[in-house]
């Protein structure tokens, strides 16, 4: 039977990292444990292919009891690949059945939920491309009962859609404002869009643009700083304090 650790609703904060499972997914918490984590994400296939592994029901149970017995919330964090906003047929389809194992996988894990990029437009506008998001979400979310969908702001390069809390919110609506839809926000992201998080003022104004969502869905922050200045659309990250946005705050 699968467990749920933490609902969508709680405002449990904890601090963690990503890590490997390399080896099989219960590996993910003598690697929390290592870098001394209260919650962790992971990968729970290839995050760079397609193919999806045969379900390993005893590893699943090993890293699902093993984050409830210590009260780690634990985070999945979809391929790269996946881009349900595709206009091309075989990649929406392909990052449909990709997710989907990685919601099913959370559902048994106890996940909090599946981080996912909602990827980009390629060739047709933004807005065909962020209603194509929303219908696969709400598809998905309504097809795997207990899955929790979390859409990663982007640093909205070329085509990428949801570079902006204003474009999210557009996701969020073509995804009929899903209860089980919440969000990931990655400082690099943010401040590589144009959103100043290292002045209070960009802070300030960063919260006030997530009042239209709603707070309460931003269920895990990436903490990355910068390689690359305020406002220029790279997705590249530093170590915190070793980059553009330094370490206050």
């Amino acid at each position: 039977m699968p467990v749920r650790y933490l609902p969508m609703a709680s405002t449990k904060r904890s601090v963690g990292c990503h890590v490997p499972v390399s080896g099989g997914l219960s590996r993910a918490l003598a690697q929390g444990e290592e870098r001394g984590c209260d919650a962790i994400q992971a990968f729970p296939s290839n995050p760079r292919g397609w193919a999806v592994p045969s379900p390993d029901l005893a590893e699943e149970e090993l890293l699902a009891q093993g984050v409830l017995k210590r009260g780690w919330p634990l985070f999945l964090h979809s391929p790269y690949l996946v881009n349900i906003g595709a206009p091309d047929p075989a990649v929406h389809e392909r990052s449909i059945i990709n997710l989907g194992f990685s919601l099913e996988r959370g559902v048994r894990l106890g996940a909090v939920g599946v981080v996912v990029h909602t990827g980009s437009a390629k060739g047709e506008s933004r807005d065909e491309a962020v209603a194509r998001a929303g219908e696969t979400v709400v598809d998905l979310l309504e097809a795997i009962p207990d899955s929790n969908i979390l859409i990663e702001i982007t640093a909205g390069s070329g085509s990428l859609i949801a570079g902006t809390v204003e474009e999210l919110a557009d996701v969020f609506e073509a995804a009929e404002w899903h209860p089980r839809l919440g969000i990931c926000l990655d400082t690099c992201h943010l401040f590589a869009a144009g959103v100043d998080i290292s002045s209070e003022a960009g802070r300030k104004k960063m919260r006030a643009s997530l009042k239209e969502i709603g707070p309460e869905r931003v269920k895990v922050i990436h903490v990355n700083d910068s390689r690359d200045p305020l406002g220029s659309r790279r997705d590249r990250h530093a170590r915190i304090g070793q980059g553009e946005i330094g370490e206050e705050p």
